[in-house]
């Protein structure tokens, strides 16, 4: 009978703390339940948005198979003009003509061996890609086009992932509006604006993307290079009589570099020398007195010892 009572003890005890620990359970799940609430809708958001979808054709990214081709170019031209300001002048008007504009433009001159100046210039001038290729057809007026380099670059895909991201963050975005509206705490509230702010800074560096990358579909820079046939001649000229120039042109820079070195030390030498001169000569007359003077003591010494006396 005994060990009956103990089996029942044992077997009533488990189930007394099982239904109290389920009643405690129930009797604090309020209180625990807003700072989870808060948690799971932010996760719900991130677990829907934690991928952003990478757009690839065909695969439902954002776009599909019969995107617009977007591509971007560019174009470098090298042209020998007889005057290269009346030519940089030239482009300026062409480019507002175009509907562009001048973005770059630098005018260099150097002199030659024989003392005359050479002018060279570099523009970039920015016209609308469709014109691209009428406004290489009008340079070809202005001079002689000695190199021309056209790039193309595709940045279809880059076009399409970006919107598909941004179009995905708008998204996330207007759900994490509304939850906030629904915030039922302070911890909810702040957790759903920290997620909030995240989406909008990665949603704003997309749009600036976005925008660079239309630049860059709309507009196609020109990089010119102006420069004269003198120009064009010295930088043919090979073998003894380019080395003999460019060793004259060193030699003349050297000495000019030297001379300007003399001409700012000049003054302060001056300065030294009519000091230094005259302290040079009072210590050499200084010291050429000093024996004469020691002289005659060392005599009157002698003469008055002991031993002289004796």
């Amino acid at each position: 009978m005994s060990t009956l009572r103990r089996i029942g003890i044992a077997a009533v005890v488990p189930l007394v703390l099982v239904v109290g620990g389920c009643s405690a359970v129930g009797a604090s799940q309020p209180a625990a339940g807003t700072a989870e609430q808060a948690n799971g809708r932010a996760a719900d958001v991130t677990a829907e948005d934690s991928s952003v979808p990478q757009a690839k054709p065909g695969e439902g990214g954002g776009y599909s198979g019969t995107v617009q081709v977007q591509i971007a170019r560019t174009a470098s031209v090298g042209l020998t003009v007889s005057d290269v300001e009346a030519a940089a002048t030239k482009l300026r008007a062409l480019a507002t003509a175009m509907g562009g504009v001048v973005t770059t433009e630098n005018l260099v001159s150097r002199v030659d061996a024989k003392g005359i100046s050479i002018p060279t210039s570099t523009m970039v001038i920015s016209v609308p890609s469709d014109r691209l290729d009428s406004t290489l057809e009008q340079l070809k007026s202005m001079g002689t086009i000695t190199s021309r380099v056209i790039s193309s670059d595709d940045v279809t895909t880059q076009v399409a992932d970006v919107a598909s991201r941004v179009k995905a963050l708008e998204g996330s975005i207007a759900r994490l509006n509304e939850l906030s509206k629904k915030a039922g705490s302070i911890t909810e509230l702040t957790q759903l604006e920290a997620e909030l702010s995240s989406r909008i800074e990665e949603r704003d560096s997309l749009l600036a993307q976005q925008k660079a990358l239309a630049g860059r579909v709309a507009q196609s820079p020109i990089t010119i290079s102006l420069q004269t046939p003198e120009a064009v001649v010295e930088a043919e000229t090979p073998g003894f009589l380019a080395g003999l120039a460019a060793g004259w042109n060193a030699l003349v820079t050297s000495s000019r570099v030297l001379l300007t070195i003399v001409g700012a030390v000049l003054p302060f030498l001056v300065l030294v020398a009519a000091i230094g001169i005259p302290v040079a000569i009072w210590r050499r007359r200084r010291a050429r007195r000093v024996p004469a003077t020691v002289e005659p003591v060392a005599k009157a010494s002698a003469s008055t010892s002991p031993e002289a006396g004796e």
